[in-house]
């Protein structure tokens, strides 16, 4: 006999032995036993020797309990704890050989129907181990727990007659394989506390601690509610109780089960727990519960209800610990009595030093040089969307050694991260302008300088100097921008953003002002929310359509729109970033708004001498240009705004540059006339031009 055949594997010495069990039980009954028209099966029987029978019948004959994973990590450990899984039943232990054989040697099959006229299950385990038939409710028994890692249809009658069947994620298993079965696999994955790598929490250590001191103690089901890393939560969970995890998708899971049933999926998720030695960790119910791109509160109860029977209540059952992650907890049912449900919500904010720390943890476990301290002043994310906007940073600017990282990098990588995940109300602006670049009156670009030099000087002011206390809400930097179009406040704002090297967040209106109730409030959060998240400046364009004075309440629709006001007002107060706002007309602005906004900048239409600057401004070093009489410009055209100066000049130069010339007071006075025409509140007539109109 050779060395490797005395280490066969105990689960190739079950299959060999239970085909001579089931020939013996054959002769000793009378019955037929063609086992010599089955050449494969007569080889696998006579290949049993008695070194195999004497191993096998001494770790069998153990029955150890308890065994841990790792007693599984060899086929010989994954044969006894399969064992164990089935309660060390030697019915259930002769069933699992039977499929076992069966799906290895097909012949066995066919034997098998040759035989007894039926395959593998209950009844014929039952024959082979020479035990008495049992009654319905102990054949009930053994088919829930055979189910944990057999195939057998539980609705079957009788039930001691219903095929059972190994399949492929049970062999694979015994084998010493742990991918996931391909029922599961598009949609499911495996986190081993082991294998998988998981960084310390940094934050939301005691929601750890209070979701595993529940599932430890009594519990035997956890939900997850609100945003921010609840799977990573989740696998903390886990590995503090010594579980692996099993995460699955349910949207996923939905999908297949319409083609292989609820049942079909449960139950192989079921067998994959208990192979793993896994608790569950059920997510996507919110993506599930979209329809038409708005949430579906009502469908989500109804099937988060139908869920808890069908999927929910069987895994608890069968005492498999059960994680699931959900946005709102009022869409969880009433299953505390049921399942020992209790729910922990993750923080819907933190504190400036759980930030620090947050940052800090995250950038030393990806050797990055960034000011965590700077961070977790300006980015208000959760984990989960910090995490992800640092590993993309990584991906994307992977840094020499030596070479420093710098936030600029970060914000346009954690911008582009949290855009591609969530719809947004307005649109980012990266500015290169600076106020020295905008034409203004020294009184206004004062205002816009005070209001840059609050935002630098706040740590000094809040922390050093110790005032952060005495400022519950409004230490935001807020400034309004009242005056005509085309004044500039739009490129102040602009202007305000490249001072600060921070993005401009700016605001859609069409996308944020709804006509149905609620909405705009949703909107507006979404554009606070993505702001503080991002380190942006918030950027409100025509504000007079969304900050108007509050109305007497006349009908549904006033106090609606005063509501909508009124969460504005709130959302401001504990806004803590930085708000710009231009409006047309500052006496469109509700009191109330006023009271709250720190600066206020008052824009005019140029004068003489500004509109001189202005005209003065826009001749670069770079265009090729005639003498211009910039003194007539100024004073001739004294409705123009900076904004209409600007825009003369450039069709000016497009006229120019189009005939191959270079630029005149022929295609300037061209190009106002252009401007005058289509300005019906400026009108048009030769005397318009004055001394240049024989240009035309």
């Amino acid at each position: 006999m050779t060395e490797e055949h005395t280490k066969r594997s105990l689960i190739d010495t079950a299959i060999a032995l239970i085909i001579v069990r089931t020939e013996a039980y054959l002769s000793d009954t009378g019955s037929p036993a063609p086992l010599r028209e089955y050449p494969v099966l007569r080889e696998a029987a006579g290949s049993l020797s008695d070194a195999d029978l004497k191993r096998w019948a001494e770790a069998t004959g153990e029955r150890k309990k308890g065994r841990s994973k790792k007693d599984g990590d060899t086929p010989e450990g994954r044969y006894l704890r399969a064992l164990e899984m089935l309660d060390n039943a030697p019915v259930l232990q002769t069933l699992m050989e039977l499929c076992a054989a069966v799906f290895t040697y097909p012949e066995f099959s066919a034997y098998l129907e040759s035989a007894f006229g039926y395959g593998p299950c209950l009844h014929l385990a039952c024959l082979i181990e020479g035990s008495a038939a049992p009654g319905y409710e102990e054949i009930h028994r053994y088919a829930l727990i055979a189910r944990r890692l057999l195939v057998l249809d539980l609705k079957a009658e009788p039930l001691q007659y219903a095929p059972v069947m190994a399949d492929e994620r049970l062999m694979g298993y015994l084998a010493g394989r742990d991918e996931v079965g391909n029922l599961l696999s598009d949609f499911t994955t495996l986190y081993g506390r082991e294998a998988d790598t998981l960084h310390e929490p940094f934050v939301n250590e005691e929601l750890i601690e209070r979701g595993a001191a529940h599932l430890k103690d009594r519990g035997r089901m956890l939900a997850l509610t609100g945003r921010g890393g609840r799977r990573f939560i989740a696998k903390q969970i886990a590995g503090a109780l010594g579980w692996d995890l099993i995460l699955l998708n349910i949207s996923g899971l939905m999908r297949r089960a319409e083609k292989d049933g609820m049942t079909t999926l449960r139950d192989a998720l079921i067998r994959e727990a208990y192979f793993d030695t896994a608790g569950i960790c059920i997510y996507g119910f919110d993506e599930y519960f979209i329809t038409g791109g708005i949430p579906d509160r009502e469908r989500g109860r109804r099937d988060m209800e139908a869920l808890s029977g069908m999927l929910f209540e069987p895994i608890v059952k069968e005492g498999i610990p059960l994680i699931i992650c959900v946005d709102e907890a009022k869409l969880i049912p009433d299953m505390e009595g049921r399942m020992g449900l209790a729910i922990l919500s993750m923080p819907a904010s933190y504190s400036y030093d759980d930030r620090k720390r947050m940052w800090q943890g995250l950038f030393d476990i990806n050797g990055l040089t960034l000011d965590a301290a700077s961070f977790a002043s300006r980015y208000r994310m959760n984990p989960a969307e910090a995490a992800r906007a640092v590993a993309a940073y990584g991906e994307r600017y992977g840094r020499e050694a030596g070479e420093e990282d710098t936030e600029q990098d970060f914000a346009r990588i954690s911008i582009e991260d949290i855009r591609n995940r969530e719809a947004g109300v307005g649109r980012i602006v990266y500015s290169d302008v600076r106020l020295n670049d905008v034409k203004l009156k020294d009184s206004v670009k004062q205002v816009l300088l005070d209001a840059v030099n609050a935002v630098l000087s706040g740590p000094v002011v809040l922390d050093e100097w110790g005032l952060r206390k005495n400022y519950p809400y409004g230490k935001g930097v807020s400034l309004l921008m009242a005056g005509p179009p085309g004044t500039g406040k739009t490129m102040s704002a602009n202007a305000i953003a490249g001072e600060l090297s921070l993005p401009l967040y700016q605001v859609n209106l069409s996308n944020t002002v709804d006509k149905y109730i609620g909405e705009t409030e949703k909107n507006l959060e979404k554009a606070f929310s993505f702001a503080e998240k991002n380190n942006v400046i918030l950027f409100f364009d025509e504000a007079d359509a969304l900050f108007g004075t509050r109305s007497e309440v006349h009908d549904s629709k006033d106090r609606y729109a005063n509501t909508e006001i009124s969460y504005l007002l709130q959302r401001m107060e504990a806004y803590d970033g930085i708000v710009l706002m231009a409006t047309n007309i500052k006496g469109n602005i509700d009191p109330a708004f006023m009271r709250r906004i720190r600066y206020v900048a008052h824009f005019e239409n140029p004068d003489e001498e500004m509109r001189r600057a202005i005209w003065e401004g826009c001749f670069g070093e770079g265009v090729p240009h005639e003498e211009i009489d910039i003194d007539y410009l100024a004073a001739q055209f004294d409705k123009f705004t900076g904004s209409i100066i600007k825009t003369v000049f450039l069709n000016a130069c497009a006229r120019a540059a189009g005939a191959g010339e270079k630029l005149t007071m022929k295609h300037l006075v061209y190009a106002i006339r252009q401007e005058t025409e289509k300005e019906s509140a400026v009108g048009f007539t030769m005397e318009t031009l004055g001394k240049y109109a024989y240009l035309i």
